[in-house]
């Protein structure tokens, strides 16, 4: 994995005078759709290369042990095998990205994982997930435990009320802390993209968030996913 955004100055003006012309935007996405997929063989490779990019992830209420046990199986398993054998593929360690629980969950996915001999990386939701209304000083309690907890990567959510408010200082600010509260594990940063009212503040806070030093840009979690645009 790519070594660690160590991040930016705060740059306002870069920022400052951006414009988004939506009817391009949206015109582009039905483009996008209309696209011609590959076949045969090399539908099938990028399809089991897109496994290896997802994070397979329970964000339950009624979350417990054994489930997150059968997530890990799954991570470690994620094509049944008589597949991967037709496609010559059995052998070349097929997984899934990570695994993504609750910071409450992090030992049992952690645990399970060791137990089974793999290497997969537990990624674990925080900073007051997912509607970010939780003070500062929780969000970094929370983000230090998970990492404490063994979890290699900590997804964040920022406080869309300082998007929709304009206080990009706030914003920078906060994203900050959270990377420096990760140390050593890699930070996404979950925007959480519908409920930010436009494409410009969408833009505006993915430049906050790189400036500020984030790993992962990430939308949405299905809990707070809501498309600006219907595709």
């Amino acid at each position: 994995m790519a070594g660690r955004n160590p991040g930016t100055e705060l740059e306002l003006g870069r920022i400052s005078k951006v414009y988004v012309n939506r009817p391009a935007v949206v015109r582009h996405a039905e483009q996008i759709k209309k696209w011609k997929t590959l076949k045969g063989n090399w539908q099938a490779a990028w399809l089991l290369k897109a496994v290896t990019c997802i994070d397979l992830t329970t964000l339950s209420g009624d979350d417990t042990p054994s489930n997150v046990q059968r997530l890990c199986f799954k991570a470690k398993h994620p094509i049944r095998e008589d597949l991967l054998k037709a496609l010559d593929m059995h052998d070349k360690g097929i997984t899934a990205a990570a695994v993504c629980v609750y910071p409450a969950r992090v030992s049992d996915a952690v645990d399970t994982l060791k137990a089974a001999g793999c290497n997969i990386p537990v990624a674990s939701v925080a900073a007051g997930f997912p509607a970010g209304q939780t003070p500062l000083e929780t969000k970094l309690a929370e983000i230090r435990l998970a990492v404490e907890y063994g979890a290699r990567e900590i997804d964040i959510v920022i406080s869309r009320s300082l998007v929709l408010t304009g206080q990009w200082e706030g914003l920078y600010e906060e994203i900050r802390l959270c990377r420096a509260a990760c140390g050593e594990a890699h930070m996404k940063t979950i925007l959480a993209t519908g409920e930010l009212g436009s494409f410009a503040n969408v833009y505006k806070a993915s430049m906050i968030a790189m400036m500020a030093g984030l790993k992962f840009l990430h939308q949405s979690k299905k809990n707070i996913i809501k498309c600006l645009v219907g595709v």
